[in-house]
């Protein structure tokens, strides 16, 4: 069988990953010339079964294709239309996996965390659950999803939506319910205001039953938009997780696995035992010292970690080089006013745009660029009864650098 992948941003990479370990033969395109194809580079895969074509789709080839992958950010593009109309569209030629009832969890944070809880609760009750989606959130992205649901047998289906594939998220699957989690300031290049980001959030949850946060005004304007809407707000039993925004993404797994006919005493159960998702925040004892340790790669994440406690060091990473919407993290953190800021390169080395902007904030206490993760545990080490909080951008050194000190 060939199938081509159109697009290799990191769901396109994922997608010819999954699609070569199979055994398929790939042809695989990208105009972008300067396309960053580390994820291909590191996996372990057939190069032969791969035809590779950089800075140019061959249309030949990919309509003569037995199916056609699209990266979730050409959806809307005339080439994804005609791949559609020729019904070459791969979840229109895989298609088993729209038969199972799925779960959908979006919003700006708390996706991963939620997800999983939700994936547990159904698993620990008996039944066969498959859980991906979001490449960049951890999983190894949508059409990894769709082939591995369509080759096993499953009861349901939970799948992490990034707010910017919602519109191919909504053809990809055959969506019955779907939990938000919150509307906050991310990918704003993308959605451009609070506002579209909640209209688009909206058609999202339209004829589906809506399982959405309380405490979020944009959210509560969304009411009498689903089929059926469900509100959450804390969860109030206990959990081995830190932060009240815990308590939320527990409350909403709980709602919405009530909803799917889960009792609430195997829910509690489940969510008693409970832990921490590689990556997500957790807290930990470091010698004399207490650590918070975390991805929060946007100003609301940040927000919610550190209103938590009042930390003497924060550890940030940086994030790419186009993700300016992201330097308003910086904004926070000088009025949060740490007594020790350290800055170290978390996706992209854009710690000098970083001592920039602190520069033009007037920021005046004590800013530190550590770019190799070594010294930034060297420097954890010289501390003493400190709280110390290490999150922003770059998921994959965050984990590191938690990892290192637990071990």
């Amino acid at each position: 069988m060939h199938i081509s992948v159109v697009g290799l941003g990191v769901e396109g990479q994922q997608a010819t990953i999954s699609l070569l370990k199979r055994g398929y033969d790939v042809y695989s395109s990208d105009i972008n010339r300067n396309i960053d194809l580390h994820l291909l580079d590191e996996a372990s895969i057939d190069d032969e079964l791969l035809d590779l074509e950089i800075g140019s789709h061959n249309l030949d080839k990919i309509y003569k294709s037995d199916a056609v992958s699209v990266s979730p950010s050409l959806f809307n593009k005339e080439i994804a239309h005609n791949i559609i109309d020729r019904g070459l569209f791969i979840s229109d030629i895989f298609t088993k996996h729209k038969d199972i009832k799925t779960i959908a969890v979006t919003g700006t944070n708390g996706k991963t965390t939620t997800s999983h809880m939700i994936y547990q609760i159904l698993s620990d009750a008996g039944y066969d659950v498959v859980l991906g989606g979001n490449g960049g959130g951890g999983f190894s992205g949508y059409n990894d999803l769709l082939l591995r649901a369509n080759e096993d047998e499953y009861d349901y289906m939970v799948i992490e939506v990034c707010d910017m594939t919602l519109d191919f998220c909504n053809y990809v699957f055959d969506i019955d319910l779907v939990v938000v989690t919150n509307i906050g300031f991310d990918h704003m290049d993308v959605h451009h205001s609070l506002e579209h980001y909640t209209e688009e959030v909206g058609c999202f949850i339209e004829d589906k039953v809506a399982v959405l946060n309380s405490n979020d005004d944009n959210l509560l304007k969304l009411e009498n938009t689903g089929s059926k809407t469900l509100f959450f707000d804390s969860y109030d039993g206990e959990l081995n997780l830190f932060g009240k925004f815990n308590l939320q993404n527990a409350e909403a797994a709980r709602i919405a696995c009530c909803e799917l006919g889960i009792s609430d005493t195997r829910i509690i159960k489940s969510l008693e035992s409970f832990t921490s998702v590689e990556g997500r925040t957790v807290k930990l004892d470091y010698g004399s010292n207490e650590i918070v340790s975390g991805k929060t790669d946007n100003v609301d994440a940040l927000r919610a970690v550190m209103d938590e406690e009042r930390f003497d060091t924060v550890i940030i990473g940086t994030p790419r080089k186009h993700e300016t919407c992201r330097f308003n993290i910086l904004d926070y953190i000088k009025k949060y006013s740490p007594d020790t800021l350290i800055i170290f390169p978390g996706l992209d080395d854009t710690t000098y745009d970083y001592v920039q902007y602190l520069n033009k904030l007037g920021y005046d206490k004590d800013l530190r660029v550590i770019k190799n993760i070594e010294d930034i545990i060297k420097f954890i080490e010289t501390l003493h009864n400190k709280k110390i909080f290490i999150g922003g951008n770059g998921q994959s050194k965050i984990t590191l650098i938690t990892s290192k000190l637990v071990n």
